[in-house]
């Protein structure tokens, strides 16, 4: 559609506005002292261009035609037009141009030359007043703008210096090579005046590109924790700043170490009851126990022992002597022995054993890397992982074929791989929140002795979990 179609297609009333607004912009500035003295020249120039000139029969010198006092008017116009914009400029051409017409209608000795010379001399005022006065009202439109911008970005400097300045959070603001232009309140309280031109190393001991990366977790100030962060700032110019704000963490901090301490205490106890309760089923009950089954069998091979008795007495022998197996398995689950005396790859190949052989699952251990005796709460912390991971794949994965690896290096890396069923993604988040105590469990215990723990599913189907713990370097003999 067309400019002129649209034009059409606008209502009448719409078209008689647009007219108006057009017409007031182009009405003079008749409030102006200022517009009325430049209206006074234009009424100078034209009376004496007709008065003097043309009524006076009065010669320009050195032969300059009396058209050329035409031109002067130009000054006026200009002048109009540079200080009022097209409404000044325009309207002093048309006052200009209103007393020069009658000129050209009453006086019959104006020749045609004259008459298109006049013309033409309008013609070029009324012009010259429309591209002077556009010129300088976009000049003006530019320059508001460019005020209006200059206010708002010293209204936008001024809230964010006050924001800057009233944060509680310690900020500082550096160059690409780390070095401080600005700080605020906090960060002055906390590092120290003379704060810029002073490098970020220096002041926290880490670099602007290890923050920006988001390598550095924490950073500790004296007996403060912070947490960085950081982002870049566009300056406009080409220069790049970074902008650090230091999340004061102490507190978190605090709390965290308050509850893996909690954490350990649990698990020490935990251990140190495992330990007693095992040496007082080892020392009282299955002592007693494996004595009955002495007895028992000694009386069932007691020649006096009545005919009628001897298959009961049997069978009461047998039964103890299982129970003093169960018992051997709880104690062996409490505490093993082996993993005090032998360390974790002997109790992980009797733990491997026990659980092929009670419960019928092919399990496999594989150990490589120089084997070292680790901490006895790092070997605690890789047999119970094991020991848990084995249990989850016994009661829930149905699978056929389990794998164990211990690999020792500079870390000790544990895994236990199953072909089962996989572990429900909801038990993978839950326990990452604390929801699923078992791997929960074995998560705080790697945590506690510096490791991790990472469970995750096993590809075509299974579940994988594996613990990375700290190793020595004290070689097995």
């Amino acid at each position: 559609m067309t400019s002129a179609d649209v034009s059409r297609s606008r209502p009448p009333h719409a078209v008689a506005k647009s007219v108006l607004r057009a017409v007031h912009s182009l009405r003079p500035p008749v409030s102006s002292r200022q517009f009325w003295l430049v209206q006074a020249g234009v009424l100078l120039v034209a009376f004496t261009d007709e008065v003097v000139l043309d009524f006076k029969d009065v010669r320009l010198p050195f032969g300059i035609p009396s058209a050329a006092i035409t031109a002067l008017l130009l000054i006026p116009v200009i002048y109009a037009a540079l200080n009022f914009g097209v409404r000044g400029g325009v309207g002093t051409a048309l006052w200009a141009t209103a007393l020069l017409v009658p000129d050209w209608v009453f006086l019959a000795h104006m020749t045609r030359t004259n008459m298109w010379v006049e013309i033409g001399n309008l013609a070029i005022l009324n012009g010259v007043a429309i591209v002077v006065g556009q010129r300088v009202e976009r000049e003006g439109h530019a320059r508001r703008r460019a005020e209006e911008a200059l206010r708002d970005s010293a209204a936008a400097e001024t809230r964010y210096r006050a924001l800057f300045e009233e944060q509680h959070a310690p900020v500082l603001v550096t160059d690409a090579a780390g070095a401080v232009t600005e700080a605020n309140a906090a960060a002055t309280s906390l590092l120290g005046d003379d704060l810029p031109g002073r490098l970020l190393s220096d002041l926290v001991a880490t670099s602007v590109t290890a923050v920006l990366a988001g390598t550095v977790r924490r950073l500790s100030v004296g007996d403060r924790v912070f947490v960085p962060k950081a982002r870049t700032l566009d300056v406009g110019t080409g220069e790049r700043l970074v902008q650090i704000v230091l999340v004061d963490a102490t507190e978190e901090e605090r709390r965290a170490r308050e509850q893996q301490a909690y954490a350990a205490h649990l698990v020490t106890v935990e251990e140190d009851e495992r330990r007693r309760l095992a040496e007082d089923l080892h020392d009282d009950s299955l002592q007693t126990l494996t004595y009955l089954v002495r007895m028992l069998e000694l009386l069932n091979d007691d020649p006096r022992l009545p005919p009628e008795l001897v298959a009961r007495v049997r069978r009461n022998g047998e039964l103890a002597e299982g129970v003093v197996d169960v018992l051997g398995t709880v104690i062996h689950g409490l505490r093993p022995p082996v993993l005090d005396d032998f360390g974790v790859v002997a109790a992980l190949r009797q733990l491997v054993a026990e659980v092929r052989a009670r419960h019928g699952i092919s399990v496999r251990l594989r150990v490589s890397g120089d084997q070292v005796r680790l901490s006895a709460q790092s070997e605690l912390t890789a047999y119970r992982v094991a020991q848990e991971a084995l249990s989850n794949v016994v009661r829930h994965s149905q699978a056929s074929h389990t794998w164990v690896d211990l690999k020792f290096g500079e870390q000790v890396l544990l895994t236990v791989t199953d072909d089962g069923c996989g572990i429900p993604e909801s038990n993978i988040a839950s326990a990452s929140s604390g929801g699923h105590l078992g791997l929960t469990g074995m998560r705080e215990r790697t945590n506690l002795v510096g490791g991790s723990l990472e469970v995750c599913a096993h590809k075509p189907h299974g579940t994988v979990v594996r613990a990375t713990l700290p190793a020595t370097h004290a070689l097995l003999t």
